[in-house]
């Protein structure tokens, strides 16, 4: 829905508001500003303007059409806000996700680099920090991620490939192809762990 549309919209449901809330705005004028004599609003105005202005918007409010335009309008008011808050909360995950398949490509890289050139899982130690935020990010959006058994490895060959395959597939936006790619590496790590 276009902005101006839900702006023209909202501008209408306040303006259906004002009957609504005219019997306490009526209050409030009578007792503040028409009660000092002489003052600006009292001579301008008068008392019998305002009373026959705040009648007809009272009455105008007690219609039977209007009721329901009100109700109406304020269905679809609450509708248009969840479906505007529910896509916005799709895109800030969708964000989150993406943030985290580029955090995976990365680790998945510096592993490799790594391991090439020293002795697996000592040479991560400083990196098992950022790799423990990936996994409880990761578990958040509810993503199969190994347990400590990774470790265990003869090599990080297996790091390495679950961080890139499922890192690209959450930075191309590819989520549930991501979510059955990390599950797939699930009984590779259980098999190799028991042997």
């Amino acid at each position: 829905m276009s902005s101006r549309l839900k702006q023209f919209l909202f501008g209408i449901w306040g303006l259906l508001l004002i009957p609504l809330v005219m019997p306490i705005l009526e209050k409030g004028l009578k007792a503040n500003v028409f009660s000092i004599p002489g003052g600006v609003a009292t001579t301008v105005l008068g008392n019998a303007v305002v009373t026959t202005v705040s009648d007809n918007l009272v009455a105008l409010g007690q219609q039977r059409w209007f009721k329901f335009a009100m109700v109406f309008l304020t269905g679809m008011l609450v509708g248009i806000s969840l479906e505007w808050l529910s896509r916005k909360s799709s895109e800030r995950k969708a964000s989150e996700l993406r943030s985290l398949g580029a955090k995976f490509r990365s680790l998945s890289d510096s592993i490799k680099i790594r391991a090439a050139s020293s002795e697996w899982p000592d040479n991560v130690r400083d990196l098992k920090p950022a790799i423990l935020s990936a996994f409880i990010s990761a578990r958040k959006f509810g993503l199969w991620v190994p347990n400590e058994h990774v470790y265990q490895l003869p090599d990080a060959t297996f790091l390495c490939e679950y961080f890139r395959s499922v890192g690209k597939l959450l930075e191309d936006g590819q989520f549930d192809k991501a979510n059955s790619e990390a599950f797939s590496w699930q009984p590779f790590l259980d098999n190799v762990t028991l042997s």
